[in-house]
């Protein structure tokens, strides 16, 4: 059994190390607790703290998943998410773009396999296409989806 609480020096140091390059930027904060054995992929829970106005972009996951807000805002378009506040997607159906209110936000995102945790779904123009963001190359790709998807919108 163990107790954590996120002012708790280890708490931001769980993120597995080929997710570490993720936090960057406005991402202040990415903790992993997976809920079992690794080798069988494992629902998931993500703590992500974001710092003010960072902005996720709208993607999905091939699974379940369910966030909670723990600090601060978040807009997610049709509403602004508060403390105490959740949202739900199911597989595949695409959310975003989440964007942290001026003091920033944090959420607990429970994935129901852990997979889906770091391997994202993008909209293109072709279809849905799938980065995982553990690899360069899978980071790589979203990260050029993501400046095609702003080039087409300016």
């Amino acid at each position: 059994m163990a107790f954590l609480s996120m002012s708790d020096a280890d708490f931001w140091n769980r993120t597995p190390k080929e997710l570490e390059h993720i936090v960057q930027g406005g991402l202040t904060g990415l903790s992993y607790f997976l809920l079992g054995d690794r080798k069988d992929n494992p629902p998931t829970v993500v703590a992500l703290r974001m710092g003010p106005h960072w902005v996720l972009p709208r993607h999905a996951h091939d699974c379940h998943r369910f966030e909670i807000v723990v600090q601060g805002t978040l807009d997610v378009g049709d509403r602004i998410l508060k403390i105490g506040d959740v949202m739900v997607s199911e597989p595949g159906i695409a959310y975003g773009p989440h964007i942290a209110g001026p003091e920033g936000c944090t959420t607990f995102e429970i994935f129901s396999n852990h997979r889906a945790s770091y391997v994202t779904l993008l909209e293109t123009a072709n279809g849905q296409v799938e980065c995982d963001i553990a690899t360069p190359d899978g980071m790589q790709k979203m990260m050029d989806i993501m400046r095609e998807a702003a080039r087409k919108a300016a």
